[in-house]
């Protein structure tokens, strides 16, 4: 499985990440353990970045937000007025946004690219901020729980890892 860590920057309290301790339990069930919580990104580190956002914008914190997005970093609950500055910005992994987190939905946006290579278009099916090469699609059907959720978002981190190497 693929190695994640949850990140939590120092003196950055996201607003509106709403059910973030239901999804935490789920992961950790996915997991098989507690997920580590960590304060900045470790260059090092073999794996990916999960960001609860919110409301919380690039430049909160003095600019400490958008420092600690980059393609190693998934972004949780984003508010939807947010995401397509975000995507232009920073460049994330992936995100969810913050309707379908509040939710329980499983539906990520992500690389265009990762998302072609596991999921086959239907004809004349929207391509969602493909100007900036980003996507939505589900990967594993939503049932209401935040362990599917999680099992989602992996499904997705693993395709996207197996991308970029």
């Amino acid at each position: 499985m693929i190695p994640v860590k949850l990140l939590k920057i120092e003196n950055i309290d996201p607003v509106g990440v709403d059910n973030l301790d239901q999804f935490i339990q789920g992961l950790n069930l996915v997991l098989g353990h507690s997920v580590e919580t960590v304060n900045k990104i470790d260059p090092e580190f073999d794996g990916y970045y999960l960001l609860p956002m919110g409301f919380t914008i690039p430049e909160d914190g003095a600019g400490a937000v958008k420092k600690n997005i980059n393609e190693k970093v998934f972004l949780l609950s984003v508010i939807n007025s947010n995401i397509r500055r975000i995507l232009e910005e920073c460049r994330p992994a992936g995100l969810t946004n913050w309707a379908l987190f509040f939710r329980a939905g499983t539906g990520v946006i992500g690389k265009k690219e990762v998302i072609d290579q596991v999921h086959t278009r239907e004809e004349g099916e929207q391509i969602w901020y493909e100007d900036l090469g980003y996507d939505q699609y589900i990967p594993i059907m939503k049932d209401g729980t935040y362990e599917t959720v999680a099992k989602s978002i992996l499904s997705y981190l693993q395709a996207y890892d197996k991308y970029r190497k």
